[in-house]
């Protein structure tokens, strides 16, 4: 059995943590006046196959805390998080779906459940007590009793209501689109329900604080991540036609979220940010120019997106005396190799100078 002990936060390195997570809620709360963030990518001598990871709970929890272990040394912005992580198909496997496990990789589904729109009208949202459900409430809450104190529960991989009916349907979702909108609407609303309850759940198994979100090593205002990755097959016009309605009760239902865009569509990033309640959006920064969506999305919305050291932004920033975009509220994932601590050290410290002026 894992002794997380050794992980045991001292009383400085406590309340340093605690100044970070009001650093990031200031982003929400004082967004004209908060502090940029940046989390490093950092080498470990821990590295398990996934095989491992997926076989053993103590494993998989190892593995989050010596990277956590690695950003308490470099004092960079990262969280202390910790997640459950059985890949991307938890909910499409309890509709049915079977799973596919990939060399040293995450799982994924491997078949599609509805195989006809027939099928539609008879689908039911699974019991939130379903075998994969209940393997993520058991080792979350294994997750909890082991955590030291400082550590936080990640929220999990539910992905999303249109991510998880992708996954269910297979790609003949998108002829359904153009050839029946009631069966597609009707999948999409038992999948919406779905998501919605498993949502609700993993935040009770992972002990979550009412309004706040830990995930991708950061602190979030809401309840919960929207992955919208199957945007990627359609664009504006259809998402805004056909999907959005969903996510929209998905974030109301939830009492606030935030959104994970990896397509390349012009503009839906700046519909997503008119969503009620919408509270932060992370999206892939080779597909969108950084600092037109910067100018483009609403000043208290919170955006995340990787960063090249090799970009015009990093550039501009570490070459700069004070933070060179009006917009402050927002978070850099320092894209790899990973560097040594001493390396992330001085990177971060070059960043932070800026970033605080």
């Amino acid at each position: 059995m894992l002794d997380t002990s050794v992980y045991a936060l001292n009383d400085a390195q406590l309340r340093r943590y605690e100044e970070l997570e009001k650093e990031y809620m200031q982003m929400f709360t004082d967004p004209k006046n908060c502090i940029p963030k940046f989390t490093i990518p950092i080498k470990t001598s821990f590295n398990p196959t996934w095989e491992e990871i997926l076989a053993d709970k103590d494993v998989m929890l190892k593995n989050h805390l010596e990277r956590n272990a690695r950003h308490v040394e470099v004092g960079d912005d990262s969280t202390l998080n910790v997640r459950v992580d059985f890949g991307t198909c938890v909910v499409a496997n309890a509709f049915g779906c079977e799973v596919f496990y990939p060399t040293n990789s995450l799982p994924c589904a491997k078949d599609h459940v509805v195989k006809t729109r027939e099928q539609i009208f008879s689908l039911k949202a699974p019991d939130i007590n379903v075998a994969p459900y209940r393997k993520v409430m058991e080792w979350s809450e294994y997750f909890v009793e082991k955590l030291p104190e400082g550590y936080h529960m990640e929220f999990p991989d539910i992905q999303g209501p249109f991510n998880n009916a992708h996954l269910i349907r297979g790609n003949d979702i998108f002829f359904d689109m153009y050839d029946d909108i009631e069966a597609f609407d009707k999948l999409m609303e038992v999948v919406t329900d779905a998501t919605i309850e498993y949502a609700k759940a993993t935040r009770q198994w992972t002990n979550a604080k009412e309004g706040w979100l830990y995930d991708w090593s950061a602190l979030w205002k809401g309840n919960a991540r929207i992955s919208n990755c199957s945007l990627h097959m359609i664009g504006r016009e259809l998402y805004l036609n056909h999907v959005i309605k969903h996510d929209v009760r998905f974030i109301r239902e939830l009492n606030g979220a935030r959104i994970h865009y990896c397509g390349s569509a012009k503009n839906v990033i700046e519909e997503m940010a008119k969503i009620p309640g919408i509270t932060g959006i992370d999206y892939e920064s080779l597909l969108h120019d950084i600092e037109e969506t910067m100018e483009n999305v609403p000043e208290d919305l919170t955006i995340l997106q990787p960063l090249g050291l090799s970009t015009d932004v990093a550039k501009k920033i570490l070459s700069s005396k004070t933070w060179p975009f009006k917009k402050r509220n927002i978070i850099f994932r320092l894209r790899g190799p990973d560097k040594t601590v001493e390396e992330a050290k001085e990177l971060y410290r070059r960043l932070r100078r800026v970033a605080e002026n």
